[in-house]
């Protein structure tokens, strides 16, 4: 029986442990940084690199929360012939660990058309918009921790410089206007 795809943003595989398993018709998997256990993705991302030999092929994709490869061999090289840099794509496969971290084994690929390409990216901002919201709340929290201590300032201070670095993080990929449409959609 295969394993169902989950689809979840890159920044959840960044630290995720893989864990290979030996037993037969037991999937390897890797377990996220939330504690999920994931064998098969579901992904969208935007070409950023492409690679190809005769051995192999393999693109690396940015869904704006983190990158990661998605590599092809053998008969499998032909999913990723038509796929150039820049082209939007949603992505099908399993998780693998490799020498440099892990990448997807990729099982299936679909170019997106620029409806699906703005609704995936709204999906991915409105799960960042819940990282954000969390980040902001701690950081309100410890704020009002620090604040009953003798210097009072310099931690809120510290908070409200860490709450902007973390804005920054998200007006890095999106514009005022697609951040617009976000808050729209989340309300």
């Amino acid at each position: 029986m295969q394993a169902t795809a989950i689809r979840i943003p890159l920044k959840e595989l960044e630290d995720a442990q893989f864990v290979k398993v030996e037993e037969q018709y037991v999937p390897s998997y890797a377990i996220t940084r939330s504690g999920l256990k994931v064998s098969r993705a579901s992904i969208f991302g935007i070409v950023v690199r492409r690679y190809e030999n005769e051995r192999f092929a393999a693109i690396r994709l940015d869904d704006f929360t983190g990158t990661i490869d998605v590599m092809a061999f053998g008969d499998s090289m032909s999913l990723l012939k038509d796929i150039n840099e820049c082209n939007a794509v949603k992505v099908l496969g399993r998780i693998r660990q490799g020498n440099n971290g892990l990448f997807i084994l990729a099982e299936g690929i679909q170019k997106l058309g620029f409806y699906e390409e703005m609704y995936k990216r709204l999906e991915i901002l409105k799960c960042y918009y819940g990282y954000l919201k969390e980040a902001q709340q701690d950081i309100k929290e410890e704020g009002k921790e620090k604040a009953s201590s003798e210097n009072a300032k310099k931690p809120l201070e510290e908070a409200k410089k860490s709450q902007d670095k973390k804005k920054l993080m998200l007006a890095d990929f999106v514009s005022a206007d697609e951040l617009q449409i976000e808050r729209q959609v989340i309300e």
